[in-house]
Order: structure tokens, then sequence, then C-alpha cells
């Protein structure tokens, strides 16, 4: 504070005399001076400005209990310094003060009233922000169930028993017309209902929040959990079955007319975008989810394969094509034509393959003056038994049409109206030549010879016979003997006699009885000559008179003999009847060097009494045992050697048979 000489102390918390109050007592206990009037003081034509070196000194420390106002305190003017500064007799002072601005106490008490009324809506806000941290909101769904006024517990439940069986509910998972079912557990899919409740309660400071769980309706979604490998492999494992490679079109000619196969599309399924949409829809599907997929389109496509139909196949087969060579003409019908006719895709489009050696061979056949064929040069045997021998057929050559050249011939005349194809004659070459032939060196490959019962007159009647059909048989590189094509058909009147035979185990008669041993010659030449062994059986019971387990039988319809040539010349079979054994060689040019052993008789059965009530049974003293024996071959040649052949047979003794 600074004191007024005139007027005593000021207090800075003065009440303000502008205001109508009245003078407050001066501060401390000071005597209050009499009242002194004081005329007017002319206000300033100018503002009174202080320095700072003017400004009042700051007051003493005012008691805890006062209100500090910083009012502003005007400083002496001109004239009353002057009047300081005059005779102190005068004891006059001008005091020339600026009242302070005036402050209204409503203002004070308005501030008052927001705060307080702020500190109460706090303390409130508080208290329902932490009364409904555990309340879900008032009106509240999740996916579409009511849980309105339940409570946290009370929803959980609700949430399990509605949208709990749907992890377990099979989804179909559908790409087309094909579908898999999926349950949601079983692809890593399930539910949070913990985490769900949770998101929905606890302390929020949100008014919305707060709000909604007094009042306020929401809807939510359940959280579900994903396990993101078991997704992936649920997903590859559906995708495995639901995609499907295009399907290629195709035509097939059968019988003159044009099969044809329209093309399907392909789908692939997209693995991760299906398993992101299976993820997101699978609580509330509807009992099915669509694939995320893409078409996979054939290489030709469906209009390719119409218009080629229709402009290449079809002419080919809407009637018969004649082929003429200039001098003779053969007419192929429309389904001789089919038959040699192939469609497949080349280079992304559909092409059609005639069968040139088909057509030739049809032509021919409808007319063989059309060619002549040439043959290949070869060997055949004059005369039998001992005196026979060995000559060179020489090479022929043939006038033929060329496969190649009728193939397009026949497909040109399809496109036109006369629908004629003509073809050129031309010389054609054997495949084996004279001079081939007869540079082979044609020894004796394999011989072998066994003993046969001379008493028995019709069995050797059959021998004899079988033996002079199989005799001097060409066997073509690469080809196989058959015995049953050159026996023919064992019939009466094919020359055959009925004779001994072993059925089912039994001694009986039959036509043809003891073929069975030009079968075992037949084996060995072809066994011991090193020939490829396609099939034969031995006999169920050993005959002394054949090597063991390298015999074979032979019955019509049943039981053949057949072996394969495997060299690079023909081979040819010698086989004749002496009056006491059944002889062959085989000829041909050598290649194999063949070794053979075979083991000693194991597994031995002895005979035992069998009835029998068969209508042809034979009884049988029986005697010999049973065995098994073991037969092996290995071949060389120049160029190679070849495994190891091993051969098992298991003989049956001869029974004592009692025909009932």
């Amino acid at each position: 504070m600074s004191e007024n000489p005139t007027s005593g102390p000021v207090e800075e918390n003065a009440p303000d005399p502008l205001a109508g109050e009245p003078d407050a007592p001066a501060a401390h206990g000071d005597p209050e001076p009499p009242a002194t009037e004081h005329p007017p003081i002319a206000a300033p034509e100018e503002p009174i400005s202080l320095s700072p070196e003017a400004a009042p000194a700051p007051p003493a420390s005012p008691s805890p209990d006062a209100t500090r106002l910083d009012l502003p305190i005007a400083a002496p003017s001109a004239a009353q310094e002057q009047a300081t500064a005059g005779t102190a007799a005068e004891e006059v002072q001008e005091t020339a003060t600026v009242a302070p601005k005036k402050k209204r106490r409503g203002a004070k008490t308005a501030v008052f009233t927001v705060l307080g009324v702020a500190v109460i809506a706090g303390g409130a806000y508080a208290g329902a922000a932490y009364l409904t941290q555990d309340k879900l909101p008032a009106h509240l769904s999740v996916d579409g169930i009511d849980l309105s006024g339940q409570s946290a517990e009370q929803a959980k439940a609700t949430l399990t028993e509605q949208l709990g069986p749907r992890v377990q509910k099979a989804i179909k998972l559908t790409a087309g017309e094909q579908s898999v079912a999926i349950k949601p557990a079983d692809a890593g899919l399930g539910l949070d209902l913990d985490g769900t409740i949770d998101r929905l309660t606890g302390l929020s400071w949100e008014p919305s929040v707060i709000l909604s769980r007094i009042v306020g309706t929401q809807d939510a979604q359940a959280q579900t959990t994903v396990d993101a490998d078991a997704l992936s492999a649920a997903m590859q494992k559906a995708a495995t079955s639901l995609s499907s490679e295009p399907v290629e079109g195709s035509i097939v000619v059968a019988q003159g007319k044009a099969d044809y196969n329209a093309p399907q599309d392909g789908l692939t399924v997209d693995e991760a975008a299906t398993a992101t949409s299976f993820k997101e829809q699978w609580l509330h599907a509807d009992g099915s989810i669509a694939a995320t997929t893409a078409t996979q389109g054939p290489v030709v496509a469906a209009d390719t394969w119409n218009g080629f139909l229709d402009g290449t196949v079809q002419p080919l087969l809407d009637g018969p094509i004649t082929v003429s060579n200039g001098t003779a003409e053969a007419q192929l019908p429309a389904a001789t034509i089919g038959a040699a006719t192939t469609v497949k895709v080349a280079d992304g489009k559909p092409a059609l393959s005639l069968d040139g050696e088909k057509l030739v061979a049809s032509v021919v056949k409808v007319n063989p003056k059309m060619a002549s064929e040439g043959t290949d040069a070869t060997v055949k045997m004059t005369g039998s038994g001992a005196s026979a021998s060995l000559s060179v057929v020489p090479a022929k050559e043939g006038k033929g049409i060329d496969p190649a050249a009728l193939a397009t011939a026949v497909q040109k005349a399809s496109t036109e109206s006369t629908r004629k194809a003509t073809v050129e004659l031309k010389i054609t070459q054997p495949t084996i030549s004279t001079k081939t032939a007869e540079s082979w060196k044609m020894v004796k490959v394999a011989e072998f010879a066994t003993p046969y019962p001379t008493y028995d007159t019709q069995r050797t009647k059959n021998l004899r016979l079988g033996a002079s059909r199989v005799n001097g048989t060409v066997v073509d590189p690469g080809k196989e003997f058959n015995l049953a094509d050159r026996f023919g058909p064992i019939t009466l009147a094919n020359g055959y006699v009925a004779s001994g035979v072993v059925e089912n185990g039994n001694a009986t008669t039959a036509l043809g009885g003891g073929i069975s041993q030009i079968s075992t010659m037949s084996y060995n030449a072809g066994f011991l000559g090193g020939m490829d062994i396609l099939e034969h059986k031995p006999h169920s019971r050993w005959f002394d008179r054949y090597p063991a387990g390298r015999e074979s039988t032979f019955w019509e319809g049943q039981v053949n003999m057949r072996w394969k040539n495997n060299t690079k010349a023909p081979v040819v079979v010698q086989m004749w009847v002496t009056d006491s054994q059944v002889k062959t060689v085989l000829w041909g040019v050598k290649t194999w060097d063949v070794k053979t052993t075979t083991s000693d008789h194991f597994n031995i059965t002895s005979p035992t009494t069998v009835h029998s009530s068969a209508a042809k049974c034979q009884p049988e003293s029986g005697g010999k045992s049973g065995f098994t024996v073991t037969v092996t071959r290995t071949r060389t040649s120049a160029e190679q050697t070849l495994p190891k052949e091993t051969f098992t047979w298991t003989y049956s003794p001869w029974n004592r048979i009692v025909c009932d």
C-alpha cells in the first residue's frame, strides 16, 4: 500500500466508493480521520499514464482470509506534487486517484454455481459409469438373438444354446454341381462367447455407451475364432474334391456314324478366397456356401468341334466312296471308311486321320484286281523224316496301292460330288529279299526224341497225324508257334481217333488220345532252341517217357502249347514218328546257347486208394508216387544273357482206382 497524508491509509480490499457503499474503517484499528471535503479534481485532458517508477509499491501481505483483488491505483497529479513541495504550513495535499474498474459480485456467484453444478454432474456421470460397467445394453441382440434384460451370464448361456450347435453343423461348400460337407469345427472355426459378452460390458466413459446400457438399443455380432492352419487344410482338401479338369471334346466314328462328345469346362477352386468366404459366412450360412472358383476351358471349344464335325467328319460318312486305279474299281461303304477313321486333337485343333493300311486291305478285299500282293522270301521243308530238306522260297514283288496316297484321295473325294478317289498302283518291295534268305545259315538249333507205346495202335495213329501237321511249320521272326492252329479241330472228320487220356486225374478215353506227346515234342523244340515259351502245362501225373517237369499236355479249347520266335530269321519245325520214337528238330540260325538243369524229385507223396463212380471210370492198380521237381533254363547270345528261368511242378501219385 501507499500512504496518503491527507486521507490516511487505503486498503487494497477497500470497498468501491463509487458503488454507493459506506467507507470501510481503516485497517489495523487506525482511528478514522475526520472527513475532509476536497474540491473535485479536474480530470486531465489526456489520460494519465504511470511509468514503472511511479507505480504504487506492492501492498503488505494480506491476511489469509482476505480475497485479493488486483485493483489499479492512480498516481498523484503534477499539481499535487508541487503543492507537497511547497510550504509545510498549508498542509494541503491534493490526491488524485483513478477509481478501480467496477467488479460485479453476481459474476463471482455464477462462477461458483457453475463449478458446483459441474462437480455434482461429474460425480453423477462417474457414478453412472461405475454402476453400468457390468450391465448389458437395455435392448440387446447378438446375431439376431434377443438378449434384452439378461445379465452377462444369462446372455452367455443363451448364446451357447442357440449359436453353439452351429459349430458342429455341417455346411455344404459348393462349386458348380459338386459339393462337400464341412463342419466349421473341423475347419478350425469356433465361437468366443466370453469375448462377445465381455466386449459389451466393462467400465466405459463414453456417454453413448453409458446411455445405451440404461435405455439404449444395440445390435451386435458374436466374436469368432479361427485356427488358420486347420482352415487352410480343410479348404485344400475340399478344393481337391471340388476342382475338376476340363473334359476335352471327342468324336468317335463307329458303324459309319460319328459319336460326338461335347467338351466341358473345368473348375479350379481358389483356396485362399474360399477360406475367407467360409470364415466370414459360416455362422450365418443357410446351409451352403459357394466356393470361389475360376473356369478352365478345354483346349478346343465346342464351336470348333461342331464346325469340324459338320465340315470334315460328316461328309466322309455321307455315303460310299469309289476307289479306282485306272483299270479296276472298288467301292468302300461308309462303315468301312468309318472303321479306318480316327479323330484326335493336334496343335490345339481337331484333326482327322485315315488308316491307309486298313483302307488298302478293304479295297483289295472288295476287288483283288486292285493290287497284287508281294511276298517275303522264306524257307520251306521238302520231304519228311530223315530225308527232309530245306530250301529258300524267293521273294516276290507286288503292285499295290500306297496307303498314305489312298487315305489322302479318300478324304479329298468326300468333299467332291463324284465321291471318287483315283490312285496309282506302285511296285511294292518285300520286307525280306531273296538275297537275305539265301544268306541264312540254317542249322539244327535243337533236337529231341521220346519213346511211345507201340502196342497202342489207335494212339499211334494220332501221333502220326499230329506230327505230320506240325512238320514243316515255318515260324517267321517275331511270330508264334501255335499247336492248336497246327492240329486243327480234334474230330473224327479231321482224322483223329479215340485213345487213352488222363482226365481230371483219372484214366479214360477220348478223341485225339496221345497227341499230348506231340505237345511235349513241340514244347521241347522251342524250350531247347531258346524260344520264348508263351503257354504250356505239364500232365497231372508223370509219364516216365518224358523228362520230369519238361513236358506239356494238350486239351482242345483248354490247354494249348505256344512259343515265340525271338530270332532274326525264320525257324522250321521238323517232326516225324519212327517205329519206336517221336522225333523233332528245330532248324534256324544259331542264336542262343541254351543250358538246362532238372532237380531231384522232392516232396514225395505215396499213392492211395480212390473210389470213383464216374461213368467212364477205369480201374487202375496204381503204383508210382507223386513228387515235385524244378527245371531251370539259361539263354546266352552274342548280344545278351537273359535272366535264368525257373519252373516248378508237382505231380500227383498214381492212385489205386476202384470203380463203384
